[in-house]
């Protein structure tokens, strides 16, 4: 049922909820969507919240005519390109160029000059945005602008703002001078499902801590332990602390570096996991960037670096010598090439995007070899691939529309990943492992505590400190 703060929200045509992570904020969001007449337009940051909250509705059978949920981007784009004129959006903006913030400034120039009062009246009931602590100057200005038009709800919490968006609209003296505080959604709900709610009430009663810095694991509940460690350790020297028995469907998280991929790959091989993976990540893009610059056995280098963080099993360097052996002296091996090796010789013989793919495919069926960056793998595959299937496509837009895919599929999960605060920020776990390096700051801090239902195992040097 919706909780009395909402209801005595809903009573006016502006508010604000602070909703700290796990306390029921999407299932909130859906059950305005199915108790209050008239369709709803739900707007959040990213298609994963798109996808959580259209599994809310479907939970509650809210029919698809209640509600339309979309990004904040890809509402204003819309809207934005079907009313040029009244927009100003440039005819020729193209998504890839990523400059979002052209798109916002048209959509919030369309609706503030009222030129589509009617339609948006005629199209929706009132608005409710998600995730507002991540909205920008420019978001915060076209959810006003549709607050002039339409009842406007926003929901979000200021403690879980990680993602960096410049310039944020402030919580306090931005978002809650258009939207009033309607208050704080306080119950557990996450950690009650999961039979904890000891942790979930530790976590709420903690928060006016955490937001000044303040950590202090003494007095925690048993579910939430602290192991000492230092920062900066190798992956081999982390991954017995970060191990943990799972029982059969439970899903296990290790919190590492925002910062440095390849640490979080390395961490991933050593304790038997798979990596989350950003979309349009360093490794890939810097791999596109060597195959467009480089040739002959620098093409080759590429692939193996790229195999080498991927895979386990790839013995790197063995095949690099082997490949080189093969193209100075093809004749005078002792050893036969394997298939790996041979395909891995024709990625320096030629620019074809073809024999890439085909190198790579190669070594990942070789015995022992494991994947550990599936998403990573998927993308780079699914370029060339598109790039194999139209030769006149450059690998560029092929990545680019691998990645708008990827956005609209959302993740998939293994049972033991590993990944960054800002790459599990939304998603819950059975057990979380944070090692030292994970979080940069108070804010950082508390999204990872907030993502496991059952255990917690914090490895910082000291069981209690200030950030």
């Amino acid at each position: 049922m919706l909780e009395a703060t909402v209801q005595q929200m809903l009573r006016s045509r502006a508010g604000a909820i602070e909703a700290p992570a796990g306390t029921g904020k999407t299932e909130q969001i859906a059950l305005v969507a199915a108790s209050v007449p008239g369709r709803w337009l739900i707007l959040t940051h990213t298609v994963a919240g798109v996808d959580a909250i259209r599994r809310r509705l479907a939970k509650y059978s809210i029919p698809t005519e209640k509600a339309q949920v979309e990004t904040l981007s890809a509402w204003a784009h819309r809207w934005a390109r079907a009313f040029p004129k009244g927009s100003g959006l440039a005819t020729d903006w193209s998504a890839s160029s990523q400059e979002w913030d052209a798109v916002m400034v048209a959509a919030t120039a369309l609706i503030g000059s009222g030129a589509v009062q009617s339609i948006l009246n005629a199209s929706y009931n009132g608005v409710l945005v998600d995730e507002y602590q991540d909205c920008t100057v420019a978001h915060h200005g076209l959810v006003r602008a549709l607050s002039h038009h339409l009842p406007c709800y926003v929901f979000g919490d200021p403690l879980q703002a990680i993602f960096g968006f410049r310039p944020l609209a402030n919580w306090h003296t931005d978002t809650l001078a258009v939207f009033p505080h309607a208050g704080v959604l306080d119950t557990p709900q996450r950690w009650i499902r999961a039979g904890n709610a000891a942790l979930g009430a530790w976590l709420v009663g903690q928060r006016t801590n955490f937001q000044a810095g303040v950590f202090d694991f003494r007095g925690a509940p048993t579910s939430l332990t602290w192991q000492a460690c230092t920062p900066r350790l190798a992956a081999q020297q982390l991954a017995g602390s970060c191990s943990i028995r799972l029982h059969d469907g439970e899903a296990l998280a290790i919190i590492h570096s925002s910062v440095d991929e390849v640490r979080r790959a390395d961490l991933a091989k050593a304790t038997g996991a798979t990596t989350v993976e950003p979309i349009g990540s360093k490794t890939e893009c810097n791999f596109y960037e060597s195959l467009r610059t480089g040739s002959g056995i620098e093409r080759v280098n590429a692939v193996l670096d790229l195999l080498g963080t991927a895979y386990i099993g790839v013995e790197v360097s063995s095949k690099r010598k082997r490949v080189e052996s093969l193209l100075a002296n093809p004749h005078r091996l002792r050893k036969p090439a394997t298939p790996a090796e041979l395909a891995l010789s024709t990625v320096a013989q030629s620019d074809s995007l073809i024999n890439v793919l085909d190198a790579v495919r190669c070594v990942e069926n070789e015995n022992g070899v494991k994947m550990v960056r599936p998403e990573l793998m998927y993308s780079v595959k699914s370029a060339l691939q598109l790039c194999a299937e139209n030769p006149t496509l450059q690998l560029d837009d092929a990545a680019f529309q691998v990645a708008s895919t990827r956005r609209e599929k959302g993740r998939i999960l293994r049972n033991r990943s590993v990944g960054s605060t800002l790459l599990l920020k939304g998603l819950e776990f059975d057990h979380v492992v944070i090692t030292p390096d994970a979080c940069q700051n108070h804010h950082h801090w508390y999204v990872a505590l907030t993502r496991g239902t059952k255990s917690v195992r914090v490895l910082a040097p000291s069981v209690s400190f200030n950030i």
